[in-house]
């Protein structure tokens, strides 16, 4: 079965799309508002006195307390995404809380709150132990936990799509391909002279990549890289379940399977609790492909004199994804 591939129908309109559509999409990734005053709305919001904010993320503290107590991370989510969304996000810890899934744990009973429109999340800061002190095999440990992940049941609070790295795109992989086409019809206009059939290559590719669909599909984490993993005296605790819901399981975790050094230990250890059907071993080196091709499309939107020397390198992250699956479906 083939993956859905999007057609003329369902991308933007070349000529209709805003040129603003890429600058709008690194405003929301990097843009937030009263960062100075985060403190005091903090301290008023949950009664506590703040000593330090350490930014770790775009939008993303730890917040270090006077009267010693845990420490916070506060998430900072931009004002363009629904308040409904960060709701969804709380009901997703909770849910983790209340099962004892190893994830970071909210912080009091009114987790959520709002700073200059924009939702605010604070959660318990998990403190990651030395690793001598860690069980071992810590990348198989964390691909094991995300196989346990997709065989539990979806909160109902945040069954939505999902799967799609949250600062691409809302929904599943799918969408996130779907705002790839968009990205590049909002830089047509800084295409360099005698670049257009790169472009149209490059588009091409987007209009035809496998974004999952029909695929077995689980309660996903959308990021579960290492960098997301806090690995502590007990193993690895998830962080950042930004937008986590329901998709397919297999195009949420290519981000990792993309890696050098994790795919296989994180492959082995995800094959502890889940059998891949023949379906998803013969999609993985699209699903891969797919994950290649969004991010060389960021970056290319990013710097449109790219996009030539981006075309060409098509064959090499579809021949790289070809190769990297293999690797995988051989463990």
């Amino acid at each position: 079965m083939a993956g859905r591939a999007l057609n003329a129908e369902s991308l933007p309109d070349m000529a209709t799309v805003k040129p603003s559509v890429f600058d709008s999409l690194l405003e929301r990734m990097y843009q937030r508002s009263g960062v100075d005053t985060l403190p005091a709305h903090l301290e008023e919001a949950y009664g506590i006195t703040v000593r330090k904010v350490t930014p770790l993320d775009v939008g993303v503290f730890r917040v270090d307390r006077t009267d010693k107590g845990t420490p916070l991370v506060a998430r900072m989510f931009s004002a363009a995404r629904p308040y409904a969304a960060a709701e969804a996000d709380l009901a997703v810890l909770r849910y983790l809380a209340d099962i004892g899934f190893p994830a970071e744990r909210p912080f009091g009973d009114g987790t959520l709150t709002g700073h200059q429109d924009q939702a605010v999340l604070v959660t318990e800061f998990v403190k990651q132990v030395p690793k001598a002190q860690r069980p071992p095999y810590p990348i198989i440990r964390l691909g094991a936990t995300i196989g346990r992940l997709h065989g539990l049941a979806v909160p109902a609070e945040a069954d939505r799509p999902a799967g799609a790295l949250h600062h691409f795109a809302d929904g599943t992989m799918a969408d996130e391909l779907q705002a790839a086409a968009g990205w590049l019809g909002s830089i047509e206009d800084q295409v360099p002279p005698g670049d257009g059939e790169a472009l149209a290559a490059i588009r091409t590719a987007v209009v035809t990549a496998d974004g999952g669909d029909g695929l077995p599909e689980a309660f996903v984490h959308p990021d579960p890289v290492p960098k997301n993993a806090i690995f502590t005296a007990a193993g690895p605790v998830l962080v950042d379940w930004t937008s986590a819901g329901r998709g397919p399981r297999l195009a949420s975790i290519t981000l990792v399977l993309w890696s050098g050094w994790a795919a296989v230990p994180f492959m082995k250890g995800y094959g502890k609790r889940v059998t891949l059907i023949d379906e998803e071993r013969h999609r993985l080196a699209g699903l891969l492909f797919s994950r290649g091709l969004i991010n060389a499309v960021f970056r290319v939107c990013g710097d449109p004199k790219t996009i030539p020397a981006t075309a060409e390198r098509l064959g090499t992250i579809r021949r790289q994804s070809e190769e990297k699956a293999a690797a995988l479906l051989a463990v």
